[in-house]
């Protein structure tokens, strides 16, 4: 190929289709964007395990993307399998068959991350993007296998809610009980509402829903439900509800000669209409957008962003601390001592750097840890620490990947003293590095921690000096006394001079 061309690619694995991008990085564009057809999805949703003709089905499709790669010379590719995948009981014996037969090298990508890329493919390629969201608006993704709630509120992120409703996976749920119920339609919607009742309940409050963004791999289908091949479609809901009333009397003859839908796709129609159909008509939406953006666009986004040296790490940072104050605030965690011990433990990593070695992705996981490390506390103040590791674990922080979430897990677990006896015990499931990671900022956010041991904000400002190499000397300005303060930081500095060698120690000035 010509040297102007820098081409790079992002493969995507998804329940139903392998998704292929190529760009050209030098000149910012896509030049290519295919997809394949695969059956994981039916595997996964409907016995968690991915058989054997599965695999071999995969197999074929990746060699077609390799061939594709080698027309255009692409040896810099990003590949990564979705949650679906990972749904699986055997997805990691069939991710080193893949692995092995294919030598493509496939990554996890977690359910939070999916949402972040998602938002951010809408944030960069939806038109008028910016102006939809100043009202209150939802973006909604809906998959074979999912439904991600991304909300906003007066053209901020607030939050985001995923639940286990995707078109594919409730028509594998209730495939089982179809041949004996003469009234499908109807128990299927029930089985819909049932499952969206509580998740809609428990939503966050932005008052009324104005707009809705709907996008994701099912938008496929229903662009042609629809008959439109736009990037971006308005709607109204009353086009809603005359679809989802249709659909619930069409057969599957009309939707293959007069819809063109695939018959792969043809048990996902009812389920996905009646999906959107019920979710929209809870939240009172006034309009819709359906657009054909999904989770590999932001990939894209990504790539040809960073290597043009526009600056997104900083609002994809932003969305991912913005869902941790959310959970923060969920629990309700005291918000002056959670500001004040990110700020502190902020400083510290910062002034730390020449001894601790961690990356700015690792100083987002210790301002993450610092936001919700109390979080245990609604749970029961006693061993809150414990509990906090609980809620966390089984919570969702956009743009975590799942081990990421667990490292948070276990640092805001060990960030008090009295965890540290079993901390090596309970790190045994993460790699040596990540463990290490997590021992280090760990240390830190204790130290973070103590500076506000009496809860009372009586440490102003702080400042590090390192110039004896065996000592942390914390200088601090206060207007009262810091006996807990320095209590708490002597029975938590024992483990942070045992991680660093470093004895840190704290000296005030009190100043009226």
């Amino acid at each position: 190929m010509p040297n102007e061309y820098n081409f790079s690619a992002v493969i995507v694995m998804g329940s139903q289709n392998i998704y292929v991008q190529i760009v050209d990085i030098n000149n910012a564009s896509l030049i290519e964007n295919a997809h394949y057809d695969i059956d994981l999805g039916e595997d996964v949703f409907s016995d968690r395990f991915i058989a054997g003709d599965t695999v071999n089905e995969i197999v074929s499709s990746l060699e077609v993307v390799k061939n594709l790669l080698l027309d255009y010379q692409v040896s810099d590719y990003q590949f990564f399998a979705t949650n679906a995948f990972h749904e699986a009981r055997n997805s990691e014996f069939v991710r080193d068959q893949l692995q092995k037969r294919t030598n493509f090298e496939i990554n996890w990508i977690s359910q939070s991350q999916e949402s972040l890329y998602r938002n951010l493919a809408t944030n960069f390629y939806l038109k008028d993007f910016k102006k939809i969201v100043r009202d209150n608006t939802l973006l909604i993704d809906i998959s074979s296998g999912n439904i991600e709630l991304m909300g906003y509120k007066n053209g901020d992120f607030i939050y985001s809610k995923t639940l286990s409703l995707g078109p594919l996976r409730v028509y594998e749920t209730m495939s089982d009980v179809k041949p004996d119920i003469s009234n499908f339609n109807e128990v299927l919607h029930d089985y819909i509402d049932s499952q969206l009742l509580e998740f809609v309940r428990l939503l966050p409050n932005i008052e009324s829903t104005k707009n809705v963004i709907l996008l994701g791999s099912s938008v496929t289908i229903l662009k042609l439900l629809f008959g439109t091949d736009k990037d971006t479609n308005k709607l109204t809901m009353k086009d809603f509800d005359n679809l989802y009333h249709k659909m619930r009397r069409v057969n599957d003859q009309e939707l293959t000669h007069r819809y063109k839908i695939d018959e792969n796709d043809l048990s996902q129609v009812v389920p996905l209409v009646t999906i959107i159909h019920e979710l929209l008509d809870r939240l009172s939406v006034q309009k819709i957008w359906l657009s054909s953006l999904k989770f590999i666009d932001g990939l894209t986004c990504e790539l040809i962003e960073d290597k043009q040296e526009n600056n997104i790490q900083q609002m994809l940072n932003n969305q991912t601390l913005v869902s941790a104050k959310n959970m923060a605030k969920q629990y309700n965690v005291e918000p002056k001592h959670q500001a004040m011990v990110e700020k502190f433990a902020l400083k510290l990593f910062d002034s730390l750097e020449d001894i601790h070695g961690l990356d700015d992705r690792q100083r987002l996981l210790l301002q993450v840890s610092s936001i919700v490390d109390d979080v245990g506390n609604f749970v029961n103040n006693y061993n809150h620490y414990a509990h906090s590791e609980y809620v966390i674990k089984n919570s969702e922080i956009l743009g975590l990947s799942n081990i990421e979430l667990i490292m948070v897990a276990m640092i805001s677990r060990y960030h008090s003293h009295s965890a540290t006896s079993s901390i090596f015990k309970m790190l045994d499931k993460l790699s040596i590095s990540d463990r290490m990671v997590v021992i280090k900022l760990a240390a830190i956010l204790r130290i973070a921690d103590s500076l506000d041991a009496s809860r009372l904000q009586k440490v102003r400002t702080i400042d590090i000096n390192l110039d004896d190499p065996t000592k942390l000397i914390i200088y601090v300005t206060t207007d009262d006394e810091l006996t807990l303060e320095t209590l708490n930081l002597n029975r938590k500095g024992a483990f942070f001079e045992s991680v660093f060698g470093i004895k840190p120690i704290l000296k005030g000035e009190i100043r009226q």
